[in-house]
């Protein structure tokens, strides 16, 4: 039966051995997921990616059953069994009789915003819970199985295949969800962290550290349930069943998922309390080493697997989108992990009134710190086709700074800035950021690809900035004290957003102090060494 026709049948209500009022469809790129009241049905789609393979009946029950065993560990009250879809004239039936078209692994229904990630969404996640949770997580590696199988999964070959099986298998073509630039510098960075860990990673399996993990430690597959007493307040389902290969592995591999995980949605603080739970609970010091390139490894396999998924046409289209934008973010994630701070893609604003000193403190960002500066004021008159010079009556909020020209040059600004991220390049926007919707924008966008971004406010004493502008000659910039004063009538204030990242960057120095305490700010956000 075409998988397309058995998802059509099995959304129909009718298809279950119980009322059912509708059905819900899910996908990833590898099982088809239905909800149907208090139960879920999940079907391996009949595929074969080189990694795990399903692509016969037999085999699909196999994994089907595997997958039942082995979320047992963790998940035990939550996997049903193994049931059959069959058809009948009437039609396709779950649990029914009939000729069998398919194997379904049976769960029950849990509830979505009981996920960590719904949690972690409604802010309710505390560190005690990430604390506890790692607690958790430690003491199932310490229980969980060990021997020379396990072990030959953990050897240094074994690892860095894996690893370079992501950039063999990272679909679609570069330049959709992954830029050629990025995948070059993630390649190269990723052998660099093998031969730096080669010894560690071989040392680790030859000790019997490796075990047989959970393999797909995500967010939306830990459940939170504080009413009920432990182990049943903590669940965890959806481990990986379809490859040995990718199970059978070192601890910090396993735990590397959900830190990645916490940093992906933005919430580094997580990352690093479950981190250091996790390794004060297991006692594996030694392991924390690993982390990085663990962490790297995860979001590259997350990353491809995004880039699968937005190419399966049984996926709609809006899924597919979403799969887009967050392959985009892994790539870039996994890029993050392993690049020094200096040369990790990131996004600042250098905001302020005219004459503050922006463009100086932005080409001297750009000269110290490897940035590529926008500045509208060049945007702007490129988009106008101004060639050079000044204009010769420039006037606040009118002609080329009619509030439509100034929309258009932040949105070309703006449209070229995520452009420069995707290909994996540090950027400074160069713009006086006068209305709060232009910063948010900006923000916005930085969060949407997960990279750091601050904004700095240069400020500088008004004689000064009077003066600056009188001395100005052969800028881009047309402002002058008139400007300057129009300017600051109509400056909004940062809002809560923006007034939590921001940092003021004091201008009315020539010296090098503006260019300090902009580094500084860098480093918190670790944009520079």
């Amino acid at each position: 039966m075409q998988l397309a026709d058995l998802i059509e049948a099995l959304s129909e209500p009718t298809a279950y051995p119980y009322p059912v009022s509708t059905v819900e469809v899910r996908q990833t790129h590898i099982s088809v997921v239905f909800l149907a009241g208090p139960y879920v049905y999940k079907i391996k789609k009949p595929v074969n990616l080189g990694f795990l393979d399903f692509s016969t009946l037999e085999k699909r029950l196999y994994f089907c059953q595997e997958e039942v065993r082995l979320n047992a560990r963790l998940a035990p009250a939550v996997y049903q069994g193994v049931v059959r879809v069959a058809r009948r004239n009437s039609g396709v039936v779950v649990e029914g009789p009939g000729e069998t078209v398919e194997w379904a692994v049976k769960m029950e229904h849990l509830a979505e915003e009981a996920t960590l990630e719904s949690q972690l969404r409604s802010g309710a996640v505390s560190d005690e819970v990430v604390s506890n949770l790692a607690r958790k997580i430690a003491a199932f590696h310490r229980q969980a199985e060990r021997g020379e199988r396990i072990n030959a999964c953990g050897r240094f070959d074994v690892v860095a295949a894996n690893a370079r099986q992501n950039f063999a298998q990272s679909a679609p073509p570069i330049g959709i969800a992954l830029s050629q630039a990025v995948r070059d510098r993630l390649q190269r960075l990723t052998e660099e962290a093998l031969g730096q860990q080669r010894s560690l990673i071989e040392n680790r399996a030859q000790r019997g550290v490796p075990c047989d993990t959970h393999g797909d430690l995500r967010l939306e597959h830990v459940y939170l349930f504080p009413q009920k007493k432990p182990p049943a307040d903590l669940v965890i389902i959806d481990c990986i069943e379809f490859n040995e290969r990718l199970r059978f592995a070192d601890p910090v591999a396993d735990m590397a998922f959900l830190t990645m995980e916490f940093k992906f949605d933005g919430r580094d603080d997580l990352a690093r309390a479950f981190a250091g739970s996790y390794f004060l609970e297991s006692g594996d010091e030694e392991g924390r080493k690993l982390l990085p390139f663990y962490c790297c490894y995860r979001a590259a396999v997350r990353g491809k697997v995004e880039g699968l998924k937005m190419t399966e046409s049984e996926v709609p289209e809006a899924e597919r989108l979403k799969s887009l934008i967050k392959a985009r973010k892994y790539w870039l994630l996994a890029l993050a992990e392993l690049e020094q701070s200096g040369k990790r893609p990131g996004l600042v604003l250098i905001g302020g009134l005219p004459g503050t000193g922006k463009s100086t403190l932005a080409a001297e960002l750009a000269e110290r710190a490897d940035f590529t500066v926008i500045r509208t004021d060049l945007v702007r008159k490129e988009l106008a086709g101004v060639v050079g010079g000044r204009e010769s009556q420039p006037a606040f909020d009118r002609g080329i700074y009619s509030p439509d020209w100034t929309e258009r040059t932040y949105a070309e600004c703006l449209r070229r800035a995520e452009q420069l991220i995707f290909e994996g390049r540090r950027v400074v926007i160069d713009a006086s950021f006068r209305k709060e919707v232009w910063r948010g924008e900006f923000l916005k966008m930085a969060q949407r690809w997960g990279v750091p971004a601050i904004p700095l406010l240069c400020h500088a004493d008004a004689n000064t900035v009077r003066q600056r502008l009188v001395n100005r000659r052969q800028d881009a910039s047309d402002a002058d004290w008139t400007i300057y004063l129009q300017a600051a009538r109509a400056w909004q204030e940062p809002g809560s957003v923006t007034r939590a990242a921001l940092r003021a960057i004091d201008t009315e120095s020539t010296s090098t102090r503006p260019l300090c305490q902009a580094l500084s700010a860098l480093r918190d956000v670790r944009l520079y060494e």
